[in-house]
């Protein structure tokens, strides 16, 4: 009798158990509160608070609950971190929620945004402990869908650089020649005539003569005697010396049926061109030659001074005095290149004939990016060994769209060139595009210099990296998609569409986020007359629409679906 009165009170006190455990009963929807209300993915994480409410005289004292987040998407699931609750009538260190009274907690929850969990949906798991028995409670859904509109910001909408042209529309320039003469006369010799020197200075003054555009600015013409001999004859000789310079060159500028002004003296001494040529020259004891010579201030007395050291220092007479002996000739010109028109037509039907300096500024001459990939194309060919025309032609290609053919070039050109502003923000650029945010934040620091483009491929790298606010900032003078998205993630809907209705070039992205903009307003007609222009240009924005929660309130629309399927 005994043992079955035994079995009577455990049995009952199982019932009483598993009735109590029953008797907690689920939980609903109206207990907690997710903060944000839309889950909402931030540098690639998301972070969010549940606030959450055990009502009165729900929880057991000798229950223990282990909450657990539960992240579902696509057929999947992630378990998050849990919390542990007890009742009063348990022991240990969670928290303890009162049976009468209830209580409230906050859990917060933390995990990495994959591709997939747009259309995510949050639920909370109750297990019950209660003495040996486990029970688990209906699950609660409390968030349905997580808003990643950061992600939108993308490379590809980012102007690249352009290395610069040296090239000059005019180029001026001078030439110099010397006529040189023997002891003590003043008539040109053959030989002098025939000098590479002569020969080029006659060149270039028939060549700017026959040049549109082209001109000489200034002659300027000098006649000198050496040193030696008396001031009367050295002053007869530098002023003849100087006179048959200037009948040369107007002899020249006769035969092109042409005149110039010339600038024409002479100097009697050069003693300022002796110094200098026995300075610079290998003479020994040439400080004690220029010692000597400071010494004397009266013209005769250095005349007989240099005749005695010429006689001591042959090198003198062989080597310095006779370079003294000249006609100095001096033209300067300037040089017209051609016209923007002749650069255009000359890279598209004769690059070959043109400069690289020429080609890169045909490049900058032309608008549309296949204009530019062919001149571009043709500078790479001529001119493989010069970065500028690699880097150009990766950023006409990325122009065009052409984002895996630019990231070759690009690769090549800072390979040839890895400290240039231009080369490290086009490949930081076109990492950002392919989403390797971190390779391109390490490159696009290195760009310092490249202008604004800069502070809008950073105000991209920050959108990603979440730090919104430094976003806006550096997107602040960017008339563009980027800088509307970096608007909508700080919940700014007004200045997202005026900016977006200033886009130069508006895309099918530009079409999206203004749908996401209107459909904030709740201004449905034209969220969705924008979503169809976007997908109908992009197959890809199309299908993120279906899952994006942006539009989550239009999923049962019969027009909404007929756009996303």
């Amino acid at each position: 009798m005994k043992k079955n009165l035994l079995m009577a009170i455990a049995t009952l006190a199982l019932v009483f158990s598993f009735s109590a455990c029953k008797k907690m009963g689920s939980l609903s929807q109206e207990y907690f509160k997710v903060e944000p209300a839309v889950l909402e993915a931030k540098g690639g994480m998301v972070n969010a608070k549940i606030s959450g409410t055990f009502p009165e005289k729900y929880f057991k004292k000798k229950a223990t609950v282990v909450l657990t987040p539960i992240i579902k998407y696509n057929g999947t699931e992630e378990r998050l971190n849990p919390a542990t609750f007890q009742g009063e009538g348990v022991l240990g260190n969670n928290k303890k929620i009162s049976y009468k009274a209830g209580g409230t907690y906050t859990h917060r929850i933390e995990f990495e945004f994959k591709p997939g969990m747009e259309k995510a949906e949050l639920f909370l798991e109750f297990e019950v402990q209660m003495g040996s028995k486990t029970e688990k409670l209906p699950a609660v859904k409390v968030a349905d869908g997580i808003n990643c509109t950061y992600m939108l910001a993308k490379g590809e909408m980012m102007k690249p650089a352009f290395a610069e042209n040296e090239f000059q529309r005019t180029i001026v320039s001078a030439q110099e020649a010397d006529i040189n003469f023997l002891v003590a006369q003043a008539n040109i010799r053959s030989s002098e005539l025939n000098k590479d020197e002569i020969v080029a200075l006659t060149n270039k003054l028939q060549e700017v003569s026959n040049t549109e555009g082209s001109s000489i600015t200034a002659v300027e013409i000098s006649g000198y005697a050496s040193p030696e001999g008396s001031l009367g004859l050295n002053t007869s000789l530098a002023e003849r010396r100087e006179q048959v310079a200037v009948d040369y060159i107007n002899k020249q500028m006769k035969k092109l049926q042409s005149a110039v002004e010339i600038d024409s003296r002479y100097t009697a001494e050069d003693w300022e061109g002796f110094q200098q040529l026995v300075s610079n020259s290998s003479i020994q004891d040439k400080e004690l030659i220029l010692n000597v010579l400071s010494q004397f201030s009266d013209p005769e007395q250095r005349e007989m001074e240099i005749r005695k050291l010429s006689a001591a220092f042959k090198a003198l007479a062989t080597d310095i005095l006779p370079q003294l002996r000249r006609s100095k000739m001096k033209v300067s010109f300037e040089l017209s290149g051609k016209t923007d028109e002749q650069l255009v037509s000359g890279a598209k039907t004769a690059a070959d004939s043109m400069t690289v300096e020429e080609l890169l500024y045909a490049g900058t001459l032309v608008n549309s990016a296949d204009e530019k990939v062919e001149i571009y194309s043709k500078a790479a060919e001529l001119y493989p060994e010069d970065w500028r025309t690699i880097n150009n032609l990766g950023a006409a290609k990325f122009l065009q769209g052409n984002i895996d053919e630019a990231e070759q070039l690009f690769s090549k050109a800072i390979d040839m060139n890895s400290s240039a502003k231009e080369t490290n923000y086009n490949w930081g650029v076109t990492k950002l595009t392919k989403g390797e945010v971190k390779i391109a934040e390490s490159f696009l620091g290195k760009a310092a210099g490249i202008g604004d483009m800069l502070d809008a491929a950073l105000g991209v790298i920050y959108l990603h990296k979440g730090d919104y606010g430094a976003a806006t900032k550096a997107l602040n003078k960017d008339k563009s998609n980027n800088n509307a998205i970096a608007k909508l993630v700080v919940k700014d809907v007004a200045s997202a569409q005026a900016i977006l209705a200033e886009v130069e070039t508006p895309t099918a992205l530009t079409a999206y986020l203004k749908a996401i903009a209107f459909a904030r307003q709740g201004d449905k007609a034209s969220a969705l007359s924008n979503l169809k222009e976007a997908a109908t240009k992009d197959a890809d924005l199309k299908a993120r629409a279906a899952v994006d929660i942006e539009f989550a309130k239009y999923r049962e629309d019969a027009e909404f679906a007929s756009i996303v399927k």
